[in-house]
Formats: C-alpha cells, structure tokens, sequence
C-alpha cells in the first residue's frame, strides 16, 4: 500500500502519517541526495541503503560491504556526512535473531553527535514524537527527535561521547606505530592500550622498538608499577637489545631502593623478574644485585619481593649472589621467622654452595633453639635436619641437647624434636630418647596434647632400630 507524497517505493513499510513535516524534509532530502548526485555510487533510496549496512563498533563508525566500490575499501566509512551533517550508526542489524529488528532494519539508533540539540533516534519503532521547533532547510530540527528507547538502549549513548578513539575501544591487530608517536606513555597505561603497543611491538623493525624505548625510557619506572604499563615493559624487555636492556637498569637503580620498591609491587615484580630473565651480561648483572643487596632484608620478608630473591639464586652464580647471601646471614633470625622470609631462607641453604652456605648454616645453627619455638623458624630448623649432612646434624643437636623435654612440650618444637629422632644416626636418637625419660616431667609427656605425640615418635624410632 502506498500513500500519497511518499517518496518510498512500495516493496517497503511506509511511514506512518503521523509523522511531521520536519521528519519528511529529513527522509526526502537524503533520498533527494542519493537520488540526483551523479558523483553517487549507489542509485537506490535512503531506506534501501541503509538496510544494507554492515555495522563496525568503532566509535559508532557505520561500515559498508566491500562489494559496494573502491570509494569505500577497508569498508568502515572514516567521517560519514549526510545532508551536510555527520552521523554514526550504532548497532544497526546487530543480534537480529535476539532482539529482533523493527520494519526499516534499525535496531538502536542513528545520532549526530557532532550536532548540539540534534539527534534522531530509531528504535523498536519508528520516530513517535518531535521535541522543538521545526526542521531547518536541511531537515534538521534545531530540538531533538527521540525515538522509542527503552532505559537500557538510553544508556548506551554515552559511549557515544567517549573521548578514548575508536582504535582504543576495541583493539586491533596491527596499528602503524607512525599513528602512536607521542602518545606511547599514556596508551602503556590503557588496559587496550597496552594490548595493542604489545602486538605492534610483535611485529615492527628495530627503528619502531627504538621510538618505543626513546617515549618510555624515562618514564619506565613509572609504568612497571602500572597495572598495564608493566606488560608494556615486559614486552619491550623480550624485544629490546642489550645496550637498551642496561639503560632501562641503570634507569630505575638510578636512586637508592627505587628498584627495591618496584620489587615489592605486585605489578613491579613481575617487570623486574622479566628483566633479569634477559640479562646477559655481567655489567647488567652487577648493576641488578648493586641494588638489590641492600634491601634483601625487606625482599625477603614481602610477597611480592621475595620472588626477586629467588629468581637471582636460581639463576646467578654463587658470586654474584655473594652480596646478597651475606646480608641474608647477617638478618637470619629476622628473615627466618617470617612467614615469606622463612622459605627464602630454605631456598638460600638450598642454592649456596662453598663459604656462602658455610655461613648461613652457622647462623642458623646459632639460633636453633629459638627458631624450633618459632611458628615459621622450626621449618628453616627442620629443612637442615631434612639435608641429611652429618656435620650441620650433629652441630644441631648439639645446639638442642637439654632443650628437648621442653622442645616436646611446645607446639612448634614437638615438631623438631621429631626431626630430630628421625634424622639422627641410632646414637643420637638413643641419647635424645633417654634425656626425655631422665626428665622430671616425664610422665607429663604421655598426657601431654604435643608431647605424646613425641613419645610416639620415639617408640617408633625404638621399634625399628
């Protein structure tokens, strides 16, 4: 059915009549345009090209099919003007089959942003109700039209406004780093930003990691404490040479305990760890240990720190960690009675060797009997029993011998003395057994909630020996 005056062929649904004036200037000047331009690709009506639409989300930018000529390749439209005004078409045919498309093909909206006071909005329905003066001599409405949109449509138009650029929104692949000049900083900090510096910096020459490395190396301390700055880092550490890797070293250990702190970041650690997992020469390595040395205590002791520690054990060579085991030795009390502290310590033990370990087994020893008694201490007390060495066992015995009744009676030295009766050669478990059944409170072990568990122990060591 058609009705008089409009311009609408007849295979499509027609406006109502309801519609005023200024929306029939609106409709009949487009088609007027695509109508009469003879620069035109497209000779059908508004109606039909836009059904046609194929939708990009960047920033609301409408794309088009590539079949539709070489004026639109790439097919999203880069700055899209109808009737001498910008628009943007947002959602349009998107997830038909969930929520349906009205009789035009409109799902959510066609706005002009760029236009104050001016927008038309399509919706579940078509245009219902005009809100100001009339259309000017470009169908425009210097008030605004609104169309049938629910709550939740609504509050999709601020993303209309959002400033972040369409490339921001939803990250692509690959983007020229010519495009980033001087924004490399501030993209570092973008949670797409970031994505997208990480894939580019995959694929560009040297010359493009080198502008990369110029934007960010003043500010790299900055960002390998930034939620996303520091997988920025990271990347740049996997590609970056070895001449720049020291830069960026010399670059945070520039002040004191700047590289200490970044260690003790959640998000720093993880920078820092990728680092050194690219060192390669001994200036970087003693640039890195220069500055971790003097606050190996606190490193250790942090959840974050303490796997800085023992990343530079695992992987540098007993004199490089030299300085660092030292300072360990010299705070060992304090480092092994703290609960991140006290697995560092183990792994200390663990990868020393020569007169570094030498040292670090003596102050343990030292303080074993205040360790045994201590929540975390007792495994450090524990792990030298577990290596099983003749000479660090029997110095530790030595160091508990007259201790072990009241050892058996405490929650944490009960455990130790176990160790003990277990790790011990059959003399020395013999000689610990008979200082408990010597003891005056030895009938007090059977009863007692840690102490029989001791007695157990040593039935048990009895039995088999």
């Amino acid at each position: 059915m058609e009705h008089q005056g409009n311009r609408f062929p007849s295979r499509t649904i027609p406006f109502q009549a309801s519609v005023s004036h200024s929306r029939n200037a609106f409709f009949r000047h487009l088609n007027e345009r695509t109508q009469t331009s003879p620069q035109n690709p497209f000779q059908d009506n508004i109606e039909s090209l836009f059904s046609r639409l194929t939708l990009s989300r960047h920033n609301g930018q409408p794309s088009y099919p590539a079949s539709y000529g070489d004026i639109f390749a790439g097919s999203v439209l880069d700055r899209p003007f109808v009737g001498g005004q910008p628009f943007s078409v947002l959602d349009m045919g998107q997830n038909l089959r969930r929520n349906g498309v009205n009789a035009m093909g409109f799902q959510d909206c066609v706005s002009y942003p760029d236009t104050p006071g001016s927008n038309v909005d399509f919706s579940d329905g078509f245009i219902s109700d005009v809100n100001g003066s009339s259309a000017d001599s470009r169908g425009f409405s210097n008030g605004s039209l609104n169309g049938l949109l629910s709550k939740t449509q609504n509050s999709f138009r601020s993303s209309l406004y959002n400033r972040r650029p369409h490339w921001l929104q939803e990250t692509s692949n690959y983007l020229p780093l010519e495009y980033l000049r001087g924004s490399i900083v501030r993209l570092a900090k973008d949670q797409n930003g970031c994505r997208l510096l990480q894939s580019t910096l995959d694929s560009v020459t040297q010359e493009g990691i080198e502008m990369v490395f110029l934007e960010v190396i003043d500010c790299v301390g900055e960002l390998m404490l930034d939620p996303f700055g520091n997988y920025v880092v990271q990347k740049l550490a996997d590609v970056c040479s070895e001449e720049q890797r020291t830069r960026i070293l010399l670059t945070v250990t520039k002040s004191e305990f700047q590289l200490v702190r970044i260690c003790l970041n959640m998000h720093g650690t993880r920078a820092v760890q990728k680092l050194l997992e690219r060192i390669t020469s001994k200036q970087q390595v003693s640039v890195v240990m220069s500055a971790l040395g003097p606050g190996a205590v606190a490193l250790a002791k942090d959840m974050n720190g303490h796997h800085v520690i023992k990343h530079c054990l695992e992987h540098f060579s007993d004199e490089d960690n030299k300085y660092l085991l030292n300072v360990v030795a010299e705070n060992c009390f304090e480092i092994a009675t703290d609960k991140s502290g006290c697995c560092v310590l183990q792994q200390c033990v663990e990868f020393s060797k020569g007169e570094a370990r030498e040292r670090l087994v003596a102050e343990i020893t030292a303080n074993a009997l205040h360790l045994a008694e201590d929540g975390y201490g007792n495994y450090v007390v524990q792990h030298l029993l577990g290596l099983r060495v003749p000479q660090i066992t029997a110095n530790l015995l030595r160091q508990l011998e007259g201790s072990y009744t009241a050892l058996a009676c405490n929650k944490y030295g009960s455990n130790v003395v176990e160790k003990c009766l277990f790790e011990s050669r059959e003399e020395q478990s013999t000689q610990i057994i008979w200082e408990l059944l010597r003891s005056s409170n030895a009938s007090m072990l059977l009863v007692d909630s840690f102490g029989n568990y001791v007695i157990q122990s040593a039935l048990s060591v009895s039995k088999v020996r």
